[in-house]
């Protein structure tokens, strides 16, 4: 049976009833409303020792069986009926207030009110904690209602949650029929309850504090006016120095070392989540004046860098390691607390405030303010006020500020901080001296336009840490915070804790004499049969020691002369720093990681450790050198490389770190003695708000994946089933061996980029991309390959966002084996030249070939060896038609060793062939399609075109022209065609002497040396941007490109056999049987049985080849022709048996399919 009560607001009220019956909450019975009435009053609890109350309502007994699962609004544990006066408790049956289902008592802290909403009685936790109202959206009948929101709750143990939306609803009190609108926050949660906050509760009158009944403290009236001037009224009077941006005076040019070359880095995709708020962040930015746009080129971009906040805004900042590489930094002498302790003798009164963002006070030169310039997908950003993480950063931040406090009494600045002191011989006085330096500071501040922060402001205190010291009216002391780690240490409970301690003891025995023996006792338990019992002995032992490190001479003071260090170690559950200076130690600190930090990477947990030396440290640490020793040695690396290489969660500490100037330095974990028993003794102590974890535990790996819940799902349960995948999340876990030797043989793979992973919700990453586990490979290599992107493409998008040990050849092999994109593969890349040999005499091989020009046909020779061509007009392209042609020449000039040529029908026919055997020369044909192998014929036909193009536009004879050719000496070999075929020049129009007519015998061998020099030169040039291809084997499988007027699909093919140096034969799926270039074909690594050819006189070779192929690579006319390829042809006479004959003139054939082509009726009455 529940027992009920309502809250009420008035005294008055409880006049008016003094006798009404009650369920006492000291007795536990019901009574009348007065203390005379109470059987437990006068009595002493059995529980507390305390009065007027029985053990069975006492509340340190109910507190210590169980703590309130939701925020408690008794704190207090008055045993008087004062307690109840002050909160106004009275009986009404109105209200419930309900104990929580667990609880034993019949009293609870929890507090609960039905109200009607839509005539639906709701059940209501009253919370005067909760600053809002929150509804479950299952309650919420109209979803239409819910409207979108950007607030993000924080919980009772500074977890977030994120609402569904906001909506406004109507409630009913049932007590008083009172119709209330309320709003309240929409929480999509089956464990959610609903929740009236503070500001419902107290308008609708539910609860209440009897301000008269609290007793209230009167100030003594000699500080009356010290006390009006409190911080409310600071806050009001000098509101301006709280709020915006400052600006000191004077604008900062940042040096560069010209011996540094500028880095631009390319803008880095944004999640499209961000998108919107980042726009809105750089709007801010630009309107405050901190950024602005760059419309003009500069030399360095940097990489942008964005950071959520536990409150969901954004904080932009720039990866600034390539810069500071390039910047000077002035080294400005830091003060000590050992100058300005001089000045403290008469201090009593204290106050310390810091600048509200200290580097934004200080403007960019323009010129400089380019050098900051930074890449967003917005456009481009320069700083104009001075970004955090540049390296001089802290020095001109000292000494501008410096400079700005200068002159004033009583004001001491170290680092970032203010001290203010107030000097006098009482109090009264030192607060009415400390008021006025204040105020001086305050006034300064508005004239210097200096902007203090109002959430640090530590105002008139008799005690203040300041640099590691507390300063109070009895003097300097050290800070207790300093050794807390020491001094508030657990004691061991095994033998390896004990082991941890005595090796720190070890460490530090050289600076006090008589620590190791005080040991002695902790040592006895470490012996090999000895029985673990804990004992006032060791306990003393224990304690003493740890008085021993925590003062003098164990404790050294801080010396501004010499280098800092500090050693961080993390364990699995804390942290442990200490501060040292010749490897002596000046300061301790520890603490426990929470659930979250636990489940980090081994690395995250080392570089946190780092982070919370150097933050715990910071009046030492600021604007100093600080090495940094570290067991974990991937953190080398990891702070080496670029910002964004970094996971999320090492982003956010190595952004954190960039205001200190820390070198992280890998030490062996023996020699880390003391921060490594810090680590696993830590201090049970929860982190505060704004420290490292707030900021550090949200980030979300998964957030901004643009995957589906279901893809994500799956992946993480093929990790989990992943073998290999385990093993490294092990791995990453736990830490990473200090040799490779030492890792697990399926985790090898990842060990060089063993700093880079990191895990997060089951998944494994590296940096921020995502590790595929290997079952859903396959599925993504087909994914990012969908659009049929190329090579470079499909890299750059699996770069972006996924990664496997070989991703990148297997990817290539996957795309190299897609059938769509090799059939539209583009043309290869050129191969190196191989020249055909210089001819040792003139006619030695010549090349032949057909054109048209002007409806007629023609037929053209050229001598290899002086590039000296004749033209021959033909009726018919025969092969008895060129054949004649040729033997004409051949006579003239004498039979060639080799004759070359395309393979159009009229050279390789019977006749051709016949006519090659009776007059003794060799007759090579180029590669089908690949016109350049022939390269010497086809520039001569271009310049035989071109040359009787303008001969008939000029009305001039050709012949003449033609003879104007053959006289004229090319370029760099200072001869003409006819001196190097005959010997000497023949006569034309232009005057001439007798003598340059006639023959010049020692022509030929000047001739040889310019030529082997041309062709070399030509080589290189060529070869600049070619390569060679990988040779093909027989039975391969490989795509073939299909000639110009053809199409552009490729087309599957397995060669058969080679056909000369670089051309293969290769078979079609259709069985047809052709010869290519290699450059025409694309091989694939794989094979499969040839496929069964046609018969041999339907194998074809050239049948996608035309009579007159294109023309490429042709010099200009007065220059000697490149000598290209043609060691990639083929001899006919060996290989006769696979060419198909030509018959002579027309014969009647049949296609494939079977139809006949006939010879046509009006060719009837040709003959051959």
């Amino acid at each position: 049976m529940e027992t009920s009560y309502t809250l009420r607001k008035s005294p008055s009220r409880m006049a008016e009833t003094p006798h009404k019956i009650i369920q006492c909450i000291y007795c536990g019975k019901r009574h009348e409303k007065l203390k005379e009435k109470c059987p437990a009053f006068g009595k002493q609890c059995k529980g507390c020792g305390k009065a007027n109350h029985f053990i069975n309502q006492c509340r340190a007994s109910l507190h210590q069986q169980r703590k309130p699962a939701v925020q408690a609004v008794y704190k207090e544990t008055a045993d008087s009926e004062e307690y109840e006066d002050i909160l106004g408790l009275t009986l009404e049956p109105a209200f419930q207030i309900c104990a929580l289902k667990k609880s034993t008592s019949k009293f609870s802290s929890a507090l609960f009110a039905t109200m009607l909403i839509d005539q639906q009685a709701v059940r209501f936790q009253m919370d005067c904690g909760a600053d809002c109202n929150v509804l479950p959206a299952r309650m919420v009948k109209d979803q239409s209602k819910i409207l979108p929101c950007d607030k993000i709750l924080r919980m009772y143990n500074k977890s977030t949650l994120t609402p569904v939306g906001i909506c406004k609803l109507k409630i009913r009190n049932p007590c008083n029929q009172k119709l209330y609108q309320a709003e309240f926050v929409v929480i999509d949660s089956e464990l959610c309850h609903p929740i009236l906050g503070s500001r419902a509760i107290q308008a609708m009158d539910l609860i209440s504090v009897q301000h008269q009944n609290i007793l209230t403290v009167e100030q003594d009236s000699k500080q009356s006016d010290s006390a009006m001037w409190g911080w409310s009224t600071i806050n009001k009077e000098y509101a301006d120095i709280f709020q915006g941006v400052g600006c000191l005076e004077g604008k900062l040019k940042l040096e560069v070392d010209a011996l540094v070359q500028p880095v631009r880095l390319p803008k880095r995709k944004v999640p499209v989540s961000l998108l919107k708020p980042l726009q809105e962040e750089l709007a801010s930015l630009e309107k405050q004046g901190i950024i602005t746009p760059v419309e003009r080129s500069t030399d360095w971009i940097s990489s942008m860098v964005i950071v959520k906040k536990p409150s969901g805004k954004l904080r932009i900042c720039i990866d600034p390691k390539p810069l500071n590489k390039a910047l000077k930094r002035s080294h400005y002498p830091l003060p000590t607390l050992d100058d300005i302790l001089p000045d403290l003798a008469r201090a009593r009164i204290f106050s310390v405030c810091d600048v509200k963002s200290g580097f934004w006070h200080i403007e960019l030169e323009e010129d400089s303010s380019y050098l900051t310039t930074f890449s967003t997908p917005f456009g481009r950003y320069r700083w104009v006020r001075m970004p955090m993480g540049i390296s001089p950063a802290p020095e001109v931040f000292q000494r501008k500020l410096n400079h700005a406090l200068e002159g004033l009494p009583g004001i001491r600045v170290i680092a970032d901080d203010i001290l203010i002191v107030g000097e006098g011989e009482t109090d009264v006085e030192a607060i009415k001296d400390h008021d006025q330096k204040l105020r001086k500071l305050l006034d300064r501040c508005r004239e210097r336009q200096l902007k203090l922060n109002p959430e640090k402001f530590q105002l008139r205190k008799t005690e203040v840490p300041y640099i590691g010291h507390l300063l109070s009216a009895q003097g300097l002391q050290a800070d207790p915070s300093k050794v807390k780690a020491i001094t508030e240490m657990p004691r061991p409970t095994d033998v390896k804790g004990v082991q941890r301690f005595l090796g720190m003891v070890n460490y530090l025995s050289r600076f006090c004499e008589n620590i190791s023996d005080a040991g002695e006792p902790l040592r006895q338990l470490t012996q090999k049969d000895a029985v673990w019992e804990w004992t006032e002995v060791q306990e003393g032992a224990f304690q003493q020691i740890k008085s021993k490190i925590s003062c003098a001479p164990v404790l050294k003071y801080y010396n501004p002369e010499e280098p800092l260090e500090l050693q961080c170690d993390a364990s699995e559950r804390g942290l442990g720093a200490a501060l040292m200076q010749s490897k002596q130690p000046l300061a301790f600190a520890s603490r426990a990681l929470t659930e979250t930090e636990q489940g980090y990477a081994q690395i995250e947990k080392e570089l946190l450790a780092v982070l919370f030396g150097m933050e715990k440290f910071h009046q030492f640490t600021f604007g100093q050198t600080v090495a940094v020793q570290s067991d974990h040695k991937p953190l080398e690396s990891i702070m080496k490389k670029p910002l964004l290489k970094a996971p999320r969660r090492l982003q956010r500490m190595m952004l954190r770190l960039q205001m200190y100037d820390a070198c992280i330095r890998y030490c062996p974990g023996k020699s880390l003695a003391v921060a490594d028993t810090l680590s696993r003794a830590y201090l049970d102590e929860g982190s505060v708000e704004g420290s490292v974890e707030h900021q550090i535990e949200t980030v979300n790996m998964l957030q901004y994946l643009p995957i589906s819940n279901r893809r994500l799902d799956a992946i993480q349960k093929s990790t989990d089933k992943d073998k290999t995948l385990q093993a490294v999340k092990h791995i990453v876990l736990r830490g990473w061996p200090h040799a490779k030797e030492l890792v697990p043989l399926e985790a090898s793979p990842f060990y060089h980029i063993r700093d880079e992973l990191s895990v997060q919700d089951g998944v494994l990453f590296k940096g921020e991309r995502v590790v595929i586990p290997s079952e859903l490979r396959s599925d993504i290599m087909s994914r990012i390959h969908s659009s049929h992107f190329g090579v470079e493409g499909c890299l750059r998008r699996a770069r972006e966002s996924v990664y496997w040990p070989g991703m990148n050849a297997q990817l290539k092999e996957y795309i190299d084996q897609c059938d769509i994109c090799r059939s539209f593969d583009t043309k290869q890349q050129k191969e190196t030249l191989m020249p055909h040999e210089i001819p040792t005499r003139p006619w030695e091989k010549i090349g032949t070939d057909l054109f048209t020009f002007h409806g007629h046909e023609y037929l053209i020779t050229v001598d290899y060896d002086s590039n000296f061509w004749e033209i021959d007009q033909i009726q018919d392209t025969r092969s008895t038609t060129v054949i004649r042609k040729l033997k004409a020449h051949f006579a003239r000039y004498g039979i060639p060793d080799t004759v070359c040529s395309d393979n159009g029908p009229q050279f390789i026919s019977m006749e051709f062939k016949e006519f090659s055997m009776n007059w003794d020369f060799d007759h090579i044909t180029s590669s089908p399609g690949y016109p350049q192998s022939n390269g010497k014929v086809e520039s001569a036909v271009k310049t035989a075109k071109r040359l009787l193009q303008k001969a008939v536009s000029s009305g001039n004879d050709p012949y003449l022209a033609l003879l104007d050719h053959r006289n004229t000496p090319t370029q760099g070999l200072e001869c003409s065609p006819a001196q190097r075929l005959m010997g000497r020049r023949t006569k034309s129009l232009l005057p001439m002497r007798g003598s340059l007519l006639m023959k010049d015998h020692g022509m030929n061998d000047r001739h040889q040396i310019l030529c082997t020099k041309q062709r070399a030169l030509q080589a290189a040039q060529y070869n600049r941007g070619a390569k060679d291809l990988r040779p093909l084997n027989v039975g391969e499988q490989v795509w073939v490109q299909p000639p110009i007027n053809q199409g552009k699909e490729w087309r599957k093919a397995c060669l058969r056999a080679p056909a000369g140096i670089r051309s293969y034969e290769v078979v079609t799926e259709s069985g047809q049987v052709l010869r290519r270039n290699r450059r025409h074909l694309r091989g694939t690594g794989r094979y499969r049985p040839q496929i069964r050819t046609q018969s041999s006189n339907q194998e074809e070779y050239n049948t996608d080849e035309t009579n007159q192929p294109s023309i490429a690579n042709t010099p200009e006319e007065d220059q000697e022709e490149p000598h290209c390829e043609i060691s990639d042809t083929e001899r006919l006479g060996d290989d006769t048996n696979v060419l198909r004959e030509q018959p002579q003139g027309y014969r009647n054939t049949q296609t494939r399919s079977g139809r006949s082509i006939l010879k046509p009726a009006y060719l009837n009455d040709y003959v051959d």
